[in-house]
This record gives structure tokens, sequence and C-alpha cells, in this order.
């Protein structure tokens, strides 16, 4: 047994987040260096802006490997109403499935949001990769890291969201 050969890290990963993180673009940075590097990577990226009216968000789904967006929520003139456009999380499941079957070096994520720590949303596809052997890395937000814990078995990598912990962790299990 070689002793010296690094340890066995799982090849998903959980990028932690606060609703303060000074960083929020740090995930689409570590994929653009990856993907200049010659890695495919494919999935989803989540980009919120404010609505003409300064009041409310919206929140768009945007494809790594196509940069198609999808408007997953809008402001609702109800502020108590979600504003998720459940339809459009469709769309956003069958890009995972499509990375899923095209076998893409790593498959990114954000976010594991509520829907996904109900078993909704995209939580079978998070798993079908991860079943898959397809190196995941997954945002979650700091207040659901129990849950995600909870379903992912208390496996895989739990990481700040760093862009120098992303390249770390992707070293790490990097088949190349």
């Amino acid at each position: 047994m070689d002793f010296e050969s690094k340890p066995d890290v799982m090849a998903f990963a959980a990028a932690i987040y606060t609703p303060k993180n000074p960083d929020r673009k740090a995930l689409l940075r570590f994929i653009k260096k990856l993907s200049a590097a010659g890695v495919c990577v494919a999935g989803i990226l989540q980009e919120m802006s404010m609505a003409p009216d300064g009041i409310g968000k919206h929140i768009d789904a945007i494809d790594i490997t196509t940069g198609r967006r999808i408007p997953i929520k809008r402001p609702m003139k109800d502020h108590r109403e979600c504003g998720l456009d459940v339809s459009a999380l469709v769309e956003t499941s069958t890009i995972i499935l499509d990375a899923i079957n095209d076998h893409p070096d790593l498959i990114v994520i954000e976010k594991f949001g509520s829907r996904e720590q109900r078993g909704k949303g995209m939580c079978n596809e998070v798993f079908q990769a991860i079943s898959a052997e397809i190196p995941l890395l997954i945002a979650v937000p700091e207040s659901s890291l129990a849950s995600w814990q909870q379903q992912s078995g208390g496996l895989g990598s739990i990481l700040p969201f760093k862009e120098s912990a992303f390249h770390a962790w992707w070293h790490s299990v990097s088949p190349k």
C-alpha cells in the first residue's frame, strides 16, 4: 500500500456561501479558467438582477455549455408569492440530464435551493450525476448545509465559496 498517495476525495463537493458572500462570481471565474484549459464543464449557473422597478429580483438559470438563459424567477405583484416558474425548472433539469448523458469532465450546479432541500427541484439530477461518477460541484447556501449533508449521507467535500478552494478540490479529483 502506498502511504504517500493523497487521501481519497469524493468527486463531489458543496461550495458553501452566505447571503453576504463578498464574491459570488468565484464560481463563474473557476468555470471560465477550467474551460480555457480544455476542461469540459457543463451545468447551470444562476444570475440575479434587480427588476426595472428596483424592488423585485429576476433570477435566470444559465446553461454553462450554450450560454442560454432561462428565466426561472420574476417578481410578483403580490410580494408574498414566490415568483418561481416551476415549468422553467423542467428546462434546467433537462440541461443537467443532457450533461449526465454527455459525461463532461465536471458538472456545476448553482444551487441546492429550497426545492432540493425537500427532495424536489433538481435533487434527482444532482444525485444521478454523482451516481454516474461525474465530478460535481454544487453551490449550497450555508443555511442549507445540514439538509445537504443529510441528503448526501455526509459524503463529499465541503468547500468555502472561494475560487482557490474550487481549484484545490478540482486538482484532487480531476482525472487529468
